[in-house]
């Protein structure tokens, strides 16, 4: 378990300090960018951040959701293809989204910080509880819980932190 939290602290780390190459995967001319640069709704920082909130949070539902099948039918081989393809598919939409962008670079990272704010909000959620952590019957130990709950205040903020990041990179930073 260990290995697998350093192996993704180490992807995580290659993904923010090698933003160039990575806002290449997706193209100018992708079907979506394409089609949210025409949307004049989306080039408001605030409905733009809402869009990205909501983005966030159907992505974070459905790997929960293939978290949740990939346990009930005791597929435990498949919790590592989902947590995955969770990820893979948070920051191909977020490259998605970077790129159809088309405002002033305060305005991208203020649609950034609302957008990524759904994973701060997640992580204020598992700080309360946390620290309101109490075992259900009389001896009951809760460290385990608490390691687990630890461990997602971890992922909730490396997940903020890297959608605020592939979100509020500017493309004009690019071409420097």
């Amino acid at each position: 378990m260990t290995l697998i939290l350093l192996m993704g602290i180490l992807v995580i780390l290659v993904v923010k300090f090698n933003k160039k190459p990575i806002t290449k995967i997706v193209r100018n001319d992708n079907k979506m960018v394409q089609r949210l640069r025409i949307t004049k709704w989306y080039q408001n920082h605030w409905l733009g951040g809402v869009f990205l909130f909501v983005v966030n949070s159907v992505l974070f539902s459905s790997t929960l959701f293939g978290i949740y099948l990939a346990i009930y039918f005791s597929m435990s081989f498949l919790l590592l293809l989902v947590i995955l393809f969770g990820v893979i598919g948070s920051i191909y939409s977020w490259l998605i989204l970077n790129n159809a962008w088309q405002g002033s670079k305060g305005n991208r990272v203020k649609m950034g910080l609302v957008g990524s704010g759904f994973y701060a909000l997640l992580a204020l959620i598992l700080v309360y509880l946390w620290l309101t952590l109490k075992p259900t019957y009389p001896g009951e130990d809760t460290f385990m819980g608490g390691i687990g709950i630890l461990f997602g205040i971890i992922a909730t903020m490396v997940a903020f932190s890297t959608c605020f990041v592939v979100t509020s990179y500017s493309k004009n930073e690019e071409t420097t």
